[in-house]
């Protein structure tokens, strides 16, 4: 697929559009929250399988949401059981369920990389004492946070990875009709390509994020929502190349 560059200032126009369509039905959309929110705590509650079963269904309830969002833009009424259109439609679950797969492996090699990293530490250690060399202290602690340091480079590039394989694998998948390989390709490019904006995006996302916790974390009934609305917006802006004049949250 084509692939737009946008404008750096389109990372706050997407929120601003997030909100807009939060705004066209915020009742329904704090129901589709409460509901997803609630399943997420069910799941928590299972041990080992709940949140496997969770990451492997994540990416179908947020294809959920953004197509709840592009039925809004549509003029379309927002409905509880757009939350649960991945479900409805096979060939967009088996594509979306495999992003959840990759996701959950991507976790698990994050996992195995600080085990190996600070596991090799503690051995490098074990060892030196073994052999009874003399090793100052300052030494070993400069050698346990060199294994620390490259394991959270490590991790951090995977994370990053991860997040832009899904940011627009989701939507292509759900919306787009997109496997999951090709979604993820183009996913990556896509966010490579706008990373300035994308940037924008995420600091703007961080500091709400923050406001939002500090209401008990009920902030999130919102936020989430309007996170879908932006989303959904800046696939159709990259992808589909229709974007929509930023507009001020008063109105």
């Amino acid at each position: 697929m084509n692939v737009i560059r946008v404008t750096v200032g389109r990372g706050w126009g997407w929120i601003v559009e997030g909100w807009r369509l939060f705004a066209k039905a915020p009742g329904i959309w704090l129901l589709i929250m409460l509901i997803y929110l609630g399943i997420s705590m069910v799941l928590s509650f299972i041990p080992f399988l709940g949140p496997l079963a969770y990451a492997l269904l994540a990416p179908v309830l947020a294809g959920g949401m953004l197509y709840g969002a592009a039925a809004l833009d549509r003029g379309e009424s927002l409905e509880i059981g757009h939350l649960f259109q991945g479900f409805k439609d096979q060939d967009r679950m088996g594509p979306l369920v495999v992003l959840g797969l990759i996701s959950l492996a991507a976790g698990a090699l994050m996992v195995l990389v600080m085990f190996v990293f600070m596991g090799g530490g503690l051995l490098l250690g074990g060892a030196l004492d073994y052999t009874g060399a003399v090793v100052p202290p300052e030494s070993m602690g400069g050698v346990f946070a060199g294994f620390g340091l490259i394991a959270f480079l490590i991790v951090l590039a995977i994370s990053f990875l991860v997040a832009m394989a899904l940011f627009y694998g989701v939507p292509l998948v759900m919306l787009a009709g997109r496997y999951a390989w090709p979604a993820i390709q183009d996913s990556i490019t896509a966010c490579w390509i706008n990373f300035l904006p994308l940037l924008v995006f995420g600091l703007i996302y961080f500091v709400l994020g923050i406001v939002a916790i500090i209401p008990f974390g009920l902030g999130f009934l919102v936020l989430g929502p309007v996170t879908a609305g932006a989303i959904y917006a800046s696939y159709r802006e990259v992808f589909q190349g229709q974007a929509r004049p930023s507009i001020n949250l008063a109105k």
